[in-house]
């Protein structure tokens, strides 16, 4: 079994500063027509589905590479948890589309990611293994498409990827989308994308534990969480998926699912319900975080410069 290493780099392109304020700048140009027809809100996940408080616990003995960070003593810290339709644009439950799932834990003191200190770590995670896209040069290019319709995206795939790739492409897409989810109780999320874990480097996943699936959660995916709630606490297992070569852990490719194998770090768990305007008028921003757990690759790195125009925005 391959053993987690500290050999991982960041491979920054001469252009991307460039690159990134031009991503930033698609993503607030959608962001701003969306809002003129909506209102103001987020650029993605813009429908929150519940907002729920609860508790992160660590636990002893870790291992050495485990033991980093938030996670380098054991202790319980109080967490903000938003749940979240992907959809630029609010739509329906029943509706395929990505679900984000975004935990802060809060209480810290801690050097911060961006310099300064910081009171909170944020994780951003989704219902896919790994984003339908590269890097944010991918995403630039895909997204306005996508918002046009289903005939604009074939229209951008093929010709990105030639009248055999580009169909097999959308084929990609439509199978993401409709990726079986059986609500935020009893699905796992991933973050897709690395953050610093010390001097290593992980994946963070969630995984449910005890919850038995409703098959009609599907009708009211914030319906099914609040009676959940009421019957009890909502557990998951924090998983982190630590580097180990570039081959099978890429740092910089945010389509390929990482191979690692996964170890228990924490238990998440929410038991109540928090203020739902407090939580919507909050901003989760992997950049949020503890410098051991800094945002790692281009697309965190992409992030960092699109995240702070888009929270401006929503005004």
């Amino acid at each position: 079994m391959a053993q987690p290493s500290t050999t991982w780099a960041e491979v920054i392109g001469d252009d991307e500063q460039q690159r990134h304020e031009d991503f930033a700048k698609v993503i607030t140009g959608l962001q701003s027509r969306i809002n003129d027809r909506k209102g103001p809100g987020r650029a993605f996940h813009r429908r929150g589905v519940a907002a729920l408080t609860g508790r992160l616990t660590v636990p002893g003995g870790l291992p050495q590479h485990a033991a980093q960070g938030l996670f380098a003593q054991p202790g319980e810290y109080d967490v903000v948890i938003r749940l979240s339709n992907g959809s630029m644009v609010p739509q329906a439950d029943a509706v395929p589309d990505i679900r984000g799932f975004a935990f802060s834990v809060r209480g810290l003191d801690g050097e911060a990611a961006l310099g300064g200190t910081t009171d909170r770590q944020d994780f951003l995670l989704i219902n896919w293994p790994s984003f339908g896209f590269r890097d944010s040069r991918d995403f630039a290019e895909l997204v306005p498409a996508a918002a046009k319709g289903q005939k604009a995206l074939a229209q951008h795939l093929i010709a990105k990827h030639g009248v055999v790739a580009g169909p097999l492409e959308m084929l990609k897409q439509a199978a993401g989308m409709a990726r079986p989810f059986t609500g935020f109780a009893t699905s796992d999320f991933h973050s897709c994308a690395p953050v610093a874990w010390g001097p290593y480097a992980a994946h963070v996943h969630l995984s449910p534990i005890g919850a038995r699936r409703n098959l009609l959660a599907w009708r009211d995916w914030g319906t099914d969480v609040a009676s959940r709630i009421q019957a009890g606490p909502l557990r998951w297992r924090v998983e982190a998926q630590f580097y180990t070569d570039p081959e099978a852990t890429p740092i910089e490719d945010g389509r390929t699912p990482w191979s690692a194998t996964k170890q228990s770090v924490a238990v998440l768990e929410a038991d109540a319900l928090a203020d739902p305007d407090a939580v919507a008028n909050d901003h989760f921003d992997p950049w949020s975080a503890l410098v051991e757990h800094r945002p790692l690759g281009e697309i965190m790195r992409a992030r960092k410069a699109a995240y702070f125009p888009s929270v401006a925005n929503r005004a």
